[in-house]
């Protein structure tokens, strides 16, 4: 209909309604833009408010796994700790079970906790962008660089895996392995078995094994400190 009154008013040469006509169509069309704008922005605000909530049941549950991790890390730095002091004394324990629960937690392995699923995918697909939080955005960013630093100790330590390692041939699995398994897990750490002639020889390996485990535990820490911040950055953000 504005088309029609419009190529009328054109044909009798009514300026004013040309120009009111004109008016009208650009200013529908503004509205219609500014109305599609607007509605692409607050889908932009709910997408960003359902990652952000993600992201926070995410990070919270990568928290609790990291505490536990780091924890870990410490058992086993005590453990190998212990048994380094036996091979220094020299003095092998009657109760041989003992010794095997310190040798078990040798062979222990400490991994980079990959990140959470959310985290991956806003990676992936270069959301980070969208999100609308510098904070959020810088966050994210140190937590990545974090977890990225285990690329230099992940992997178990060639104190134990190298075959010219003392460990190597000090530390073995027993022969009844699969039958232990079957029993409880709190005895599970009996599979794993010694010979201390070749343990005594281990001192050096042994410290090896502990500046390992410290590295990796300070690797999860960083990790837990960076996760710690995402969290406070989401939080703001909601």
């Amino acid at each position: 209909m504005i088309l029609r009154r419009l190529t009328t008013a054109l044909r009798k040469q009514d300026w004013v309604t040309v120009i009111i006509e004109t008016l009208i169509v650009v200013f529908g069309v503004y509205l219609g833009i500014q109305l599609g704008n607007w509605n692409a922005a607050q889908n932009a605000k709910t997408d960003e408010a359902r990652m952000i909530e993600r992201l926070t049941r995410d990070f919270e549950k990568q928290a609790e796994i990291l505490e536990r991790r780091i924890a870990e890390g410490g058992e086993h730095i005590a453990y190998v700790g212990a048994l380094q002091k036996l091979v220094i004394a020299g003095t092998e324990p009657e109760d041989r079970t003992e010794v095997q629960l310190m040798v078990a937690h040798v062979w222990s392995t400490m991994a980079r906790e990959a990140p959470p699923a959310s985290y991956e995918e806003l990676a992936a697909s270069g959301g980070f962008s969208q999100l609308s939080d510098v904070n959020l955005r810088d966050a994210l960013s140190n937590y990545g660089q974090a977890n990225a630093l285990w690329s230099y100790i992940e992997g178990q330590s060639p104190a134990v895996t190298d075959p010219q390692s003392p460990l190597f041939e000090a530390i073995y699995v027993d022969e009844d392995f699969m039958e232990i398994e079957m029993e409880t897990n709190a005895e599970t750490y009996r599979a794993m078995d010694y010979d201390w002639d070749k343990l005594r020889q281990s001192r050096a390996a042994l410290s090896r094994m502990i500046a390992y485990f410290y590295n990796a535990t300070y690797r999860h820490e960083n990790d837990l400190e960076a996760v710690r911040k995402v969290l406070e950055a989401l939080e703001a953000a909601q």
